[in-house]
């Protein structure tokens, strides 16, 4: 028996798999990135659960509005294997300083990684910050949201697959 799937409007079987990408229905690509504290993190290192991961810079008003709720939903869904991912886009800030400072200013739970060379923001192509991505269990983004999230907004988008 063939098992099969479909995701953003394209139909996969138990035999294939969605081709990486960062569209809608594709698997994401997997870039090791360090923390603050130096350690490297990689999507994979949270694989079999739902991930949140956010594009941000220091400088961005939206994303420094959105920045305390995208903490509390990492620390409100960890049980339910929910992790956020918050991706500073270091290649856009002005110094990183300027992200050590914002950190400083503003402690959080959730893992913050630091795109220093702009791998991340070339393979994701990203435009516009904040750009936020969902990435079920299996590493395939199941939706994008440019722009800034509300706590409406994110709970209504996350239902389906808590």
């Amino acid at each position: 028996m063939i098992a099969t799937l479909v995701m953003g409007g394209v139909i996969y079987n138990s035999v294939s798999s969605p081709p990486t990408g960062v569209n809608q229905g594709e698997k994401a690509p997997d870039i090791e990135l360090p923390q603050a504290e130096g350690e490297s993190m990689s999507l994979n290192d949270v694989r079999g659960t739902f991930v949140i991961m956010n594009f941000w810079a220091s400088w961005c008003e939206p994303c420094i509005r959105e920045f305390p709720l995208l903490n509390q939903v990492n620390q409100e869904f960890s049980d339910e294997e929910v992790n956020v991912l918050a991706v500073n886009m270091s290649s856009f800030e002005r110094t990183m300083d300027d992200a050590m400072e914002f950190l400083g200013d503003r402690p959080v739970t959730m893992p913050v990684l630091f795109d220093t060379d702009g791998e991340m923001a070339d393979a994701y192509q990203v435009a516009g910050l904040p750009t936020t991505y969902l990435i079920n269990e299996e590493g395939i983004i199941v939706d994008i949201i440019m722009g800034e999230v509300t706590e409406e907004m994110l709970m209504e988008r996350l239902q389906p697959f808590l």
